[in-house]
């Protein structure tokens, strides 16, 4: 999911053959497709591969339903799915790549014997929170301490989440956080993304100051998110966690979330492209 910045903008086209929105996304040169219907299945497709050519994207991310899979894998391959994406639909991720250097991974074998590693281990419920800790749901006044915890977590990230504007503009709307405070100080956050309209949410803005990881504090974070987009109807709950860390990989997996594939060169984060898992629960 995307908010509008200055590095993204949406666009939109409806026609007689097929209608779409498509994320054009500068700061990870990527095109993500967030609607889409279709009478003419080529000339969808031909529309979104000649936006992404022309804005000089380089990698397409197309999540379809499995039903219409046959219709719209032409030019495409799959990189992982969520399962009851659409509304109980198992969501599959196409891709396409118009820089074919963008789909090169060169540690990616590393990182899948990393994923087997960590789904060879138990699950585990999230231990208790340490002493002098609280979880609870940011106001706005702390909209700038939270931007300074992403700041200090990541050199880059690719939503404006160290922006006090954007935070105060998604708090508690279509974005819900939720952050430990340690002595009234933020050291860990996390959000749930939902996109009512499909019945899903992403599990994002992942962070935890340095010398606070390694506690346990995201399994809360996220473990109470999950209770909050059940208490909203909200059942498919998927994250995009960066293949490069193994906690945060481990977090999902002893949640219950299930490994469904990798997103090659993903996005733009801490400095560099990264490949991310997808990690899909479906709670209903």
């Amino acid at each position: 999911m995307f908010a509008t910045n200055e590095h993204n903008n949406i666009i939109k086209e409806m026609n007689r053959k097929f209608t779409v929105t498509i994320t054009i996304d500068q700061f990870s040169k990527r095109a993500w497709v967030n609607d889409y219907t279709y009478q003419n299945p080529g000339e969808l497709l031909h529309y979104i591969n000649d936006t992404a050519v022309n804005h000089g994207l380089e990698k397409i991310i197309f999540p379809v339903r499995k039903t219409h899979l046959p219709d719209l894998k032409h030019g495409f391959s799959s990189e992982g799915w969520v399962d009851g994406f659409f509304n109980g639909e198992d969501g599959c991720f196409l891709v396409a790549y118009p820089t074919p250097r963008r789909c090169q991974s060169e540690n990616r074998r590393e990182l899948l014997a990393q994923v087997r590693e960590i789904i060879a281990r138990p699950h585990k419920a999230p231990a208790t929170l340490p002493d002098g800790c609280t979880m609870l749901t940011p106001a706005l006044k702390d909209v700038v301490e939270l931007g300074e915890l992403f700041t200090k977590a990541f050199s880059t990230y690719p939503s404006p989440v160290d922006q006090p504007d954007y935070l105060a503009g998604v708090l508690g709307k279509s974005a819900l956080f939720r952050v430990i405070k340690e002595e009234k100080r933020i050291i860990s956050a996390a959000a749930a993304e939902i996109d009512i309209s499909k019945g899903n949410a992403e599990l994002t803005n992942c962070a935890t100051l340095p010398g606070n990881r390694g506690g346990g504090l995201m399994s809360n974070l996220i473990a109470a998110l999950e209770q909050e987009c059940l208490a909203r109807g909200i059942y498919s709950l998927y994250s995009l966690a960066r293949a490069s860390s193994y906690g945060m990989n481990l977090v999902f997996y002893r949640l219950g979330y299930r490994y469904r594939g990798t997103l090659v060169n993903n996005c733009h984060i801490s400095g560099d492209y990264e490949n991310m898992n997808i990690w899909s629960k479906y709670a209903r």
